[in-house]
């Protein structure tokens, strides 16, 4: 994918959140069932790579930090120290949040396409907000809104780099084309799209395999998100370096159906080399 239509789509999703970020936040409030998978295992870094200080934990697209009031709900014990990450302020501005939440404001999307040679500080810490490894790095609901798979890849090693030997890396991959209404909605919003010059031609058809709009309430708000068939969640990880990290546990959870995200669980290796750019 061209990189100038990557940024449309990402200038498209970020409009959308903004626009959007109270009546989503409404509709966002439950944990997902998925998490509680992790829950286990969240427990066990306290013990083996955090006893007597602070649990680091990332959130890579935190949203309304529903997954921070979760993990402090069921672990009301364990010492963490949050680092929420979004380019979304309205969404993440919730009043009551758990103690240890910092939140960082960053365009994540926007930091990686930037990337070039010649930028040391950038390569170095491309988000620019922390360089202390975390125990638990989380990316949920946010793959489905990256474009293309050299992105995605790029995030996907990101999150790895900021995850301390033997931390956990857990991702979820929206395959919301398995969901007939979801589907149904995709396609309306793409023939509006069409229709009503929602979006540009030349975007609609740079698209690839995988990629659709869905729409939101007032009928004319669009949001680009990526299908992820298991096929390409493989390529994924098998992209990563194979001596820093290991896939644990891949299972599928949410919707009605349970089987709206597909999770994978990957540990850093101990020992391992810093994860470098590709």
């Amino acid at each position: 994918m061209d990189i100038s239509v990557a940024r449309q789509l990402i200038d498209l999703n970020t409009r959308f959140y903004r626009d959007n970020a109270a009546s989503f936040s409404a509709t966002r409030k439950a944990p997902w069932d998925g998490w509680r998978r992790i829950v286990a295992h969240v427990a066990a870094c306290v013990d083996a790579l955090a006893p007597g200080k602070p649990l680091k934990m990332l959130d890579l697209a935190c949203g309304n930090m529903r997954l921070e009031r979760f993990l402090s709900e069921e672990l009301p014990e364990a010492p963490f120290e949050f680092h929420a990450v979004d380019n979304c302020g309205e969404l993440a501005t919730e009043p009551s949040l758990p103690a240890g939440v910092v939140y960082h404001n960053v365009d994540i999307l926007g930091a990686l396409l930037d990337e070039a040679p010649g930028t040391p500080e950038m390569l170095k810490n491309p988000w620019g907000i922390f360089t202390d490894a975390c125990a638990l790095t989380c990316c949920f609901g946010f793959m489905h809104h990256v474009p293309s798979f050299k992105l995605r890849v790029a995030g996907l090693r990101e999150l790895v780099r900021h995850t301390a030997p033997g931390g956990i890396i857990a991702v979820s991959f929206w395959q919301f084309m398995h969901d007939e209404r979801l589907a149904s909605k995709a396609h309306d919003a793409e023939e509006a799209a069409r229709e009503r010059g929602l979006l540009a031609p030349a975007v609609l058809e740079a698209f690839e395999p995988g990629d659709h709009l869905l729409g939101w309430q007032d009928g004319t708000s669009l949001r680009y998100c990526h299908h992820f068939e298991e096929r390409e969640i493989d390529q994924l990880i098998e992209a990563l370096p194979a001596d820093t990290v290991r896939p644990f546990e891949r299972y599928s959870a949410d919707g009605r159906a349970g089987n709206l995200n597909r999770y994978v669980l990957l540990r850093r290796i101990p020992g391992s080399e810093p994860v470098m750019k590709a």
